[in-house]
């Protein structure tokens, strides 16, 4: 049976750069955001192709709505939220709406999405596959080391999760950096 689920974005502001990563273009994004701007810059990623227009360092916010569950491998979506956290400025800002599914479960919603002006979008997601773990746990997970979560919800079978960019990794990139610090400082000790 599907769901139908009502998301409103009246509220949301987007501001500076913007970097929509997805499937589909809907628009939805595009039109949140030049409500509230008169310059407008919102680049768009849809596959490996786009990828060569983006700039590191560049993007106040990077926008994933509906996309990770279009990923299949876990490894792939962690590329994608490294290849984020190059993207995005250092106070950069990281949105995510997607499907709170776990293993053994199936998804099949109608979504309704309320944009600036009272228009509305909508969108068909089907997610059948039991073997596929796309919820917000498993999202957290893969965003700990690059990432600090401001806000998270979920209900009705989605989530929602806004996260800021570390200034400092820690995971095994610098790890080696902090390896090699601690060796200079024992050297310089002795």
């Amino acid at each position: 049976m599907k769901k139908n689920i009502f998301i409103s974005m009246e509220r949301e502001i987007f501001r500076g750069n913007i970097l929509d990563i997805g499937m589909e273009n809907q628009g939805i994004f595009y039109n949140i955001y030049k409500k509230y701007n008169d310059d407008i810059n919102v680049e768009y990623i849809s596959g490996k192709e786009g990828k060569k227009n983006i700039h590191e360092n560049f993007y106040d916010s990077c926008i994933l709505f509906f996309s990770l569950n279009s990923i299949w491998l876990k490894n792939r979506k962690r590329d994608l939220i490294k290849d984020i956290y190059k993207y995005l400025n250092k106070d950069g800002i990281i949105y995510i709406w997607d499907i709170d599914k776990g293993y053994g479960k199936i998804f099949n919603g109608h979504i309704k999405i309320v944009i600036p002006g009272s228009k509305i979008k909508h969108m068909d997601i089907k997610e059948l596959n039991i073997l596929k773990d796309i919820s917000k746990e498993n999202t957290i997970t893969l965003l700990e080391n690059y990432f600090d979560i401001l806000d998270s919800k979920s209900s009705d079978g989605i989530y929602y999760i806004k996260a800021r960019k570390k200034l400092m990794l820690s995971n095994v990139n610098n790890g080696v950096l902090k390896k090699e610090k601690e060796t200079k400082e024992k050297i310089g000790a002795n």
